[in-house]
């Protein structure tokens, strides 16, 4: 693994972060300021498209108006909208009127006034921003105008539906202001996260370690300056990683040599055990009553250092990362069957355990599409386990099943028995998981510690196999659990 620390030489210039910034402050003050200007000039064109009077209309005017309807008489119409009007009698009272009812008090108290006093008018004062004109007509009615400093639409329906020209303005500029912000600030943000796709992707790269690549750049000091630090990032964990990696190739070189170690003194026992067994077997043959277990046992450990020997150099092969997956091969179900069915015996003579072995005839000329080496061991781990917990005997069962589907010719079905205190229920749930030690109702016939490993891999065997791995217990007459129970099935090929 080799680490990569060059990144690409980096443009000479870069604009600093505060410009990119700046200058989206600069598009919001021009658009600020179109809009405004927007504004004013549509306010501006309706006071002189004569959709709506000057601010200053109702005040310079309302002279000129309380004399007309002084000489012509009262008529609404005659009275422009800039104004609202009182039309009260003699007496005081409201003939009618378009003001609101505080307008109207203080119109009221205006007509009062001036009627105490004698003028006929038209009087005009001002009062809290409003102007008021106090007319008599001839009528012996008297006429109230009021007007304030504001535009006013030349229409009355256009006055009484819609809000003042003025604050319509102010309205739709404060509108069209927060719009004008608010796109402006989404490109802003667009350009700000282009410019930072380099540190996504850099960051994503990182994270999935993948460290043979070229940070890259954009034109912005500050982003620059953190992508710098993410290549200087990216190069010492390449280099951290290459030194990681260089260490556990010295581990597994350790772990090699240990493993090649220990075929030493295994090669010793095999050798003297096989003498032994030979020896027990010559020495059988006169007296077999007394030898023939002794020469079943040594024969059962020359086999088992074998196995071990084996076993140790698998170990030596993965400590040096050479065992990959084991290709499968066409074996003879019978031959395996009887492979099994010795390992299993060999197994139980060695606990002190009987075993009976029972395997269907008609698995001869049957055969597994499996690495026979693999399969042996995943039955041999349940045949262990069978073996540590029972009390006194454990089954082994080879027989043939028809096969769910036409593409198989049978299923080879595997069970292994033993009578001691059975699965627990959580035992029979997850005990085919990792690491699962759920020993709560076993633990008085184990004869050695368990770590959930065995049962996991025999299930995953013969899962690759399209096979499968059940757990049950046994039970006996009355209904009570009389050992545990494994049956594994395996698909025969043609």
């Amino acid at each position: 693994m080799a680490a990569v620390t060059g990144g690409r030489e980096r443009q000479t210039w870069r604009m600093p972060l505060s410009f990119v910034i700046v200058r989206y402050f600069f598009y919001v003050l021009v658009a600020l300021a179109g809009v405004w200007t927007a504004s004013f000039t549509a306010l501006s064109i309706a006071l002189n498209a004569g959709i709506a009077y000057t601010a200053n209309y109702g005040a310079a005017h309302t002279n000129e108006t309380a004399s007309a309807l002084q000489t012509d008489g009262f008529s609404v119409d005659a009275i422009p909208s800039a104004y609202r009007y009182l039309l009260v009698d003699d007496e005081g009272d409201v003939l009618c009127t378009d003001l609101s009812d505080s307008a109207l008090g203080q119109a009221l108290d205006a007509t009062d006034e001036l009627r105490s006093e004698g003028a006929r008018g038209p009087e005009t004062f001002g009062l809290d921003g409003t102007t008021y004109t106090v007319a008599e007509l001839g009528d012996g009615t008297s006429c109230v105008l009021t007007s304030t400093y504001l535009p006013e639409y030349t229409s009355r329906e256009l006055r009484d539906s819609l809000p003042n020209p003025q604050n319509l303005m102010i309205a739709a500029g404060c509108a069209l202001s927060v719009l004008a912000i608010a796109l402006v600030a989404r490109r802003a943000s667009s350009v700000l996260v282009r410019k930072m796709v380099p540190l996504t992707v850099a960051a994503e790269r990182i994270g999935r370690e993948e460290l043979d690549f070229a940070v890259g750049e954009s034109n912005v000091r500050q982003i620059d300056d953190v992508l710098a630090a993410m290549d200087r990032m990216r190069g010492s964990l390449a280099e951290s990683l290459d030194a990681r990696w260089r260490a556990e190739m010295a581990q597994r070189d350790q772990m090699a040599a240990l493993a090649h170690d220990l075929k030493t003194p295994l090669t010793v026992v095999r050798a003297n055990t096989e003498y032994v067994a030979e020896e027990a077997l010559a020495l059988a043959k006169g007296d077999a009553d007394d030898l023939s277990d002794v020469a079943a046992a040594a024969q059962d450990a020359a086999d088992g250092c074998r196995q071990v020997d084996r076993y140790v150099q698998l170990l030596i092969e993965a400590s040096r990362g050479e065992a990959g997956e084991k290709t499968g091969r066409r074996i003879d179900a019978s031959e395996f069957a009887q492979r099994i069915s010795r390992a299993t015996a060999s197994l139980a003579r060695a606990a002190g355990v009987s075993c009976a072995v029972e395997q269907d005839d008609a698995l001869a000329g049957q055969h597994l599409y499996a690495h026979a080496e693999t399969l042996e061991r995943a039955v041999a781990n349940v045949a262990s386990n069978a073996v540590d917990h029972a009390r006194t005997q454990v089954w082994l069962t080879l027989r043939l099943e028809d096969a769910a589907t036409g593409s198989c010719p049978g299923i080879l079905t595997i069970a292994v028995s033993d009578d001691g205190p059975g699965f627990t229920s959580a035992a029979l749930e997850h005990g085919c998981e990792r690491f699962f030690r759920d020993d709560a109702s076993r633990t008085g016939a184990v004869s050695g510690e368990h770590y959930g490993i065995g049962l996991f891999t025999a299930s995953e065997t013969l899962r690759a196999l399209g096979g499968d791995l059940e757990l049950s217990n046994r039970t006996s007459s009355g209904g009570a659990v009389a050992g545990a129970r494994v049956e594994m099935r395996v698909p025969l090929c043609r």
